[in-house]
Parts: structure tokens; C-alpha cells; sequence
């Protein structure tokens, strides 16, 4: 008790001094020291392994008892084994998602006893942040934790003031117990006033002044930092702008040097689940080499499934990918002419960057773009970047198929002219065609159903699926003559 008042205090007084700290740490002088070198890991492992990898859901919502948590077989070795296999310098872990649960044993005092929705009152017992921790020592890999504020277990039975001081425990506990951070990942800041958030700022840099925090940008470019005080800018799924990412920002009238994090994930899902999709090497790549090239580090998440392990299927695809890393001469030459080609769409469900139309023309099977399911008439537009000659279209639908009535055009002067009307698309719909020439192709889709599906992100536990309407994995157009 004695050292939690000091803590306290020594926190209180850092308070007082907060301007002076801010720039203290973000200075260029600071960031010679500290973020120039997390600059230099660049590549690392988000690992999202929490409750919800047992809810079957992306959001869990903080009802699974705690006894759920019981994976089969863990082995932390293999997962911080594997990112080093990888080349990948650091990792990121989910010490506590959108449940509350907490994978360390937190003996934080809360609503007057021990914090028991955490590891120590699972079915497993072993503290995972503290065998994390071990096993990024033991394989030279740089740790770092994630925190999430949206925690739909103990923020809902609390006041504003009772759950902020819940998360200030945590963050203070984390920080302390838990050394040789190289960053702390707060997702949905915005829960917090900016009087909060400099608040947990100055907790981590009292205890751990080498540790970088992220205070998660959500899908952004990087150009706009909305939340600050923080050391570390990111993206979402979302790519710095082609110039590549500028890290000098102005905030108050003063400049501080914050570089950025592009985070994506390498299945359809942050955590995993049965039947998920794993992204293909050429779109893996793609998103490690455009990060790197445009000045930012590349986050990418790699989550271990029911048994504690990260499934073979996905170390094989990054060692693929390192593979390709190491020699971009791997990656096979694109075999379609709107192969990440301009592409626009009449629309995009709920706004969401996991299904952008850039997703059916990238070449992957396991992306797709989803329109809204009101948009009476999806079309996808494909700018060919010159006058091409092609004689043979490939469309392909993921999951169940929607489409009943649909058309493939292209240009013709400024007039838009049918190749084919068709009535169902499916997994794979293939069609040659008498060869044309254009710079403009599209897919217009007349007439679809609409339908659940459980891998759409924004699925919940306890809820039915989102209601989906056209969704395209693949449209591609070829010359094969």
C-alpha cells in the first residue's frame, strides 16, 4: 500500500509537469533515442488471443464466464519462435480486449476485492503476459502489450470515473510489473478525455520511459493524429499516402517527430476463427513492401487458435512471405490486366476497409469487396490504365452465392456496351468472348439476394450476422490469345 501511494504521487507531481514531459518525449532529441529505434524493428506480430478467440467473435461481449478461457494445448514459445522465423523484431499482444478479460493475473482492488476477471480464475491459470514477456527475451524479440478501453464486462457496471480508475490500475500494474516494453497499444482512445489520456501517458513514462504509446487512429492514413498525447501515429488496414508518411506533426504549435504503424491482418479476422480465410503471399506482401516503402512499420496479426498455437497453415504462409521478403523476385508477374488496376465502387458496407473494391482486383481469392446491401445496382468499375485488348473474364463470388442477375461491359467511346448478361456468378464463373479493346471495364449486378454471414467482421456474439448483400472475391479480365 505503502508503494502504491508513492507511485501515486510521483504520478501526481509528473501531472503538474505534463507540458514540459510531452515534449520531453517526443522531442527530436527523444526520438534519437527511443523512436528512432523502434523505428528501426519495422516489421512486427500482432497477436490477438484473448475470450473472444473462444467466443468465436471479433467483439467479445464480456459474457463468457472466465472459465472459458482454457486453451488445449499453449505454447507462447511457438508463437515468439515463430515471429522471429519470420524476420519479424517485435510483437504486440492482447492483454485485454473489447470482454474486459485479462491475461495477466491482476491484483488490482476493484468494486472491493481482487480484479477476478483474468487469467488466475480461467480454466488455464498461467500468467500468458508474463510467458510472453519470457519467450520474447528468450527468441530477441522486442515485446510490447495491447490495452483496450472498450471493455464491455466491467465498463458497464460502472461510472465514468470508477471505470477510468479501473484502467489507470491496469495500465499502471502493466507497466510496472511488465519490463522492457517497446510499446503500449491503447485501442479506442476516444473513450477518454484528453485529460485521461495524458493521465496514462504519464503513468507509462514514469514507469517506463522507453516505452512507446499508441494510442490506436483507427482507419487513417497517418496524416492526421487524433489522439495525443502519444509517441506512435497508425493505420488501421489503412496505408500512409503514396509520398509516404511525413512524421513531423504540429500539435498546440509545436512540432513532434511521430512515425506510424500500418496494422492488417493476415486472415479475414483478428482473432482466429474455423473456416476464417488466410490472405494470399502476393497480398501479404503488397502491404509489407507499399508500409515499408511509404516510411511506416508494418504490424501484421497472426492469431493463435482453440489450442494456444498459431495453426501451421499460417507459420507456413509467413515463411512464404519471408521468403518473398527476402527476394521479391518470388512473387509471379500479375496475369490480369485489372490486377490492382484503379478500381471504384458504387458503394461500401458500413464504410469498412476490410472490403474495399481495391479487394477484388488484388488477385487473392480471400479478400473481397461488399457492397451495401441497399445499393440497388452494385457496380464495380475498373480503370485499365490504357487501351487493353482482352477476351476473357473471370468473376468469382466468396461464401454463398448472392448474385442472380448480373452484366460485364465495357467502354465503348462514351457509351457503355454489354459482353455478357448472366445469371448467377458462383465460386468461379469464367467466360471467353470474341477479343475488344478498351481502357474501362465494369460489373454491374441487376438483381441479388441478400443473406447472413458469420465471417463478416462486424459479427457479434449472441447476435445473427449482418445481413449481406453482392460480395465480390475476385474480377478479373484477361487476353489469353
Amino acid at each position: 500500500m505503502i508503494i502504491n501511494i508513492h507511485y501515486r504521487l510521483l504520478e501526481i507531481s509528473l501531472l503538474l509537469l505534463f507540458p514540459l514531459l510531452t515534449e520531453a518525449q517526443n522531442s527530436p532529441d527523444f526520438s534519437e533515442r527511443h523512436i528512432k529505434e523502434w523505428e528501426q524493428l519495422k516489421y512486427g506480430m500482432f497477436i490477438h488471443f484473448n475470450m473472444n478467440t473462444f467466443a468465436g467473435a471479433e467483439y467479445d461481449n464480456g459474457k463468457m464466464p472466465a472459465e472459458s478461457f482454457n486453451p488445449a494445448n499453449p505454447d507462447v514459445d511457438q508463437w515468439i519462435r515463430t515471429a522471429r522465423d519470420a524476420g519479424m523484431k517485435y510483437a504486440v499482444l492482447t492483454a485485454k480486449h473489447t470482454g474486459g478479460f485479462c491475461l495477466w493475473d491482476s491484483k488490482v482492488i476493484w468494486k472491493g476485492k481482487e480484479f477476478d476477471y483474468d487469467i488466475a480464475s480461467s480454466g488455464y491459470k498461467k500468467d500468458i503476459v508474463a510467458l510472453f514477456m519470457e519467450s520474447c527475451r528468450k527468441y530477441d524479440v522486442k515485446p510490447a502489450l495491447y490495452y483496450c478501453l472498450w471493455d464491455d464486462h466491467n465498463e458497464s457496471v460502472s461510472t465514468k470515473d470508477e471505470y477510468f480508475q479501473l484502467t489507470r490500475d491496469h495500465i499502471r500494474e502493466l507497466v510496472t510489473n511488465y519490463k522492457g516494453l517497446v510499446e503500449l497499444w491503447i485501442d479506442i482512445p476516444s473513450r477518454l478525455t484528453p485529460d485521461q489520456r495524458s493521465e496514462l501517458y504519464s503513468i507509462v513514462k514514469t514507469h517506463q520511459p522507453e516505452c512507446l504509446v499508441t494510442c490506436n487512429n483507427g482507419f487513417t492514413d497517418g496524416s492526421v493524429l487524433a489522439n495525443f498525447p502519444a509517441d506512435i501515429t497508425n493505420g488501421e488496414r489503412t496505408l500512409p499516402p503514396a509520398s509516404g508518411h511525413n512524421p513531423i506533426r504540429s500539435v498546440s504549435g509545436k512540432e513532434y517527430y511521430i512515425p506510424m504503424e500500418v496494422c492488417q491482418t493476415i486472415n479475414q479476422n483478428w482473432f482466429w476463427m474455423p473456416g476464417d480465410v488466410t490472405k494470399s503471399v502476393r497480398t501479404l506482401y503488397y502491404w509489407y513492401s507499399e508500409t515499408i516503402k511509404r516510411r511506416a512499420s508494418f504490424l501484421l496479426d497472426v492469431p493463435p487458435d482453440l489450442s494456444g498455437r498459431i495453426p501451421q497453415n499460417l507459420v507456413e504462409r509467413l515463411m512464404e512471405l519471408k521468403e518473398v521478403i527476402d527476394n521479391p523476385g518470388r512473387i509471379p508477374p500479375l496475369q490480369t490486366l485489372t490486377g490492382y488496376k484503379s478500381v471504384k465502387a458504387s458503394s461500401l458496407f458500413e464504410n469498412r476497409v476490410e472490403y474495399l473494391p481495391e479487394c477484388a482486383v488484388d488477385e487473392d481469392p480471400n479478400t473481397r469487396w461488399l457492397a451495401q446491401s441497399s445499393d440497388s445496382m452494385p457496380t464495380l468499375t475498373v480503370d485499365l490504365g490504357d487501351i487493353r485488348r482482352f477476351n476473357t473474364v473471370f468473376i468469382s463470388e466468396p461464401y454463398n452465392p448472392h448474385i442472380q442477375v448480373f452484366e460485364f461491359q465495357y467502354l465503348l467511346g462514351e457509351e457503355w456496351k454489354t459482353l455478357i448478361k448472366g445469371t448467377e456468378v458462383g465460386l468461379k464463373f469464367t467466360k471467353q468472348f470474341p477479343a475488344v479493346e478498351s481502357r474501362m471495364v465494369r460489373l454491374v449486378i441487376t438483381k441479388f439476394r441478400t443473406g447472413e454471414n458469420q465471417f463478416n467482421v462486424l459479427s457479434f456474439p449472441g447476435k445473427a450476422p449482418p445481413e449481406e448483400g453482392t460480395t465480390i472475391a475476385e474480377f478479373q479480365v484477361f487476353d489469353t490469345d
